[in-house]
Parts: structure tokens; sequence; C-alpha cells
């Protein structure tokens, strides 16, 4: 099935669909799965399901997902999952990342692709790296969603500048940052240097503010911009 039919058959709300990611996106994820011949995947965060419904595609086996949100998105992503016929591919964990990372990690599993999308915020980005990091095989590939935000940009900070068994690859997508695994992590306990960056500050903050509430002719036109500069 490829990434064409996956979206004429599943339902991403118009009024929400900033939540899910793009159609580019999406096939971007398709590609390099198949690509690399990937099959041990697993995504923190599932929203509607546009992510898992490709790489469920793209495997044909089974894809590990986790969100304790799902009620909130009334079980659209496990509906749009069956929509494309891999119900019973798909193993969905409806609780915390930081609760079940670890109890993969006990289990012994192991993966060649993961997606992190889930908590936003630095330390919950962070949590899930690290467990992510412990689970993922050499030459696995794990791949960040939501760039623009600080949060996203200092993780990915810390691993090019902390994780020397990382490296970036390239994407074509802004909004995704990607990272192989290339070997195992041979820092000593005192290794540590400074990931800070400026970069994108200003981005960030213009976003911010465009998607608060409120309304104003200039966040109108700001966001008209943006539009015509996709």
């Amino acid at each position: 099935m490829q990434p064409e039919e996956i979206n004429s058959l599943i339902e991403i709300p118009a009024e929400r669909s900033f939540v899910s990611i793009k159609a580019t996106e999406a096939a971007f994820i398709y590609e390099l799965i198949t690509s690399q011949h990937l099959s041990k995947t697993l995504e923190t965060g599932l929203g509607f399901g546009n992510s898992a419904c490709h790489i469920l595609a793209a495997t044909g086996t089974n894809h590990i997902a986790i969100d304790p949100f799902q009620k909130d998105y009334d079980y659209l992503a496990l509906k749009n999952v069956a929509a494309i016929g891999c119900k019973d591919q798909f193993d969905f964990r409806e609780d915390y990342s930081h609760h079940v990372l670890p109890q993969l990690l006990k289990e012994g599993k192991q993966f060649d692709f993961i997606f992190i999308d889930g908590d936003h915020k630095f330390d919950g980005i962070l949590v899930d790296f690290y467990y992510a990091d412990l689970l993922l095989e050499n030459n696995g590939y794990v791949l960040f969603h939501d760039t623009w935000m600080r949060s996203t940009q200092l993780v990915s900070s810390f691993i090019e500048k902390n994780k020397n068994n990382y490296v970036a690859v390239d994407c074509p997508l802004r909004n995704f940052h990607l990272f192989k695994k290339v070997g195992k992590d041979n820092r000593d306990g005192m290794h540590f240097k400074e990931f800070y960056t400026s970069k994108s500050i200003l981005t960030y903050r213009l976003i911010t503010w465009m998607t608060s509430p409120g309304d104003s002719w200039l966040k109108r036109m700001a966001i008209r911009l943006k539009e015509v500069l996709k």
C-alpha cells in the first residue's frame, strides 16, 4: 500500500489537522523505512495515527505506539489503523512513554526505527531519547518531529555535541531531525559538552506568537505569509 492510498483511507479532522504530521512528512517516513529495509519500529505519540499507518504499511509487520491521550482523539488512530487493514499488527500501549519504554527495555526489545513525537517538553523528549538510545540497534534511526520547537532543537543539539555514536542524517523536511546510531556510547562518566544553541529562537517565538490565543490583523497577515512561503 502506497502513501496515496493510505491518505485516501484514513480520517484526519480538518479543524485539528495541525496536530497530525503532514502528508509529505508521512511519505518521508514511508520512504525511509522501505529504502533502508527497516522492520522493528516504535513511536511515542500517536495523535490521529497518520505516522503509525504509514509505518505499518511500509513494514508490513508489527509496530508499537505509545500514547496515554487517545481518548482525547476519540481513538481515531485505532480506527485509521483498522481502515488500512493493519489492526492485527498494531501494538498500542495506552500509557505514558516513561512507563512503557523502561518495560520494553526489560523485555529485551530492540528496534531499528524510533519516531519521537510525544511529550514536547524538553525533559519529556530527552527521557524518550534516553530510552530510545538503549532500545535502538546499531545502524538504526531515531527521528524527531516538531523541530521548530526550542525543546526539540536542544535535544538534537545535545545529541550532536555529546553522543559521538550518532550521526545527523540530511533530511529534506525542515520539521524533522534524523539521526543514525553508528556504534556504542564510549563516553566516560565525566563527559559533558555544552549544547545550548541560539539557532531558530526567532522562528520559535514567531510561531508561538502566531499560534497563541487571540486575533489581530498583524497575526492574520503573518499566518497568510507563512502559507504563501510554504
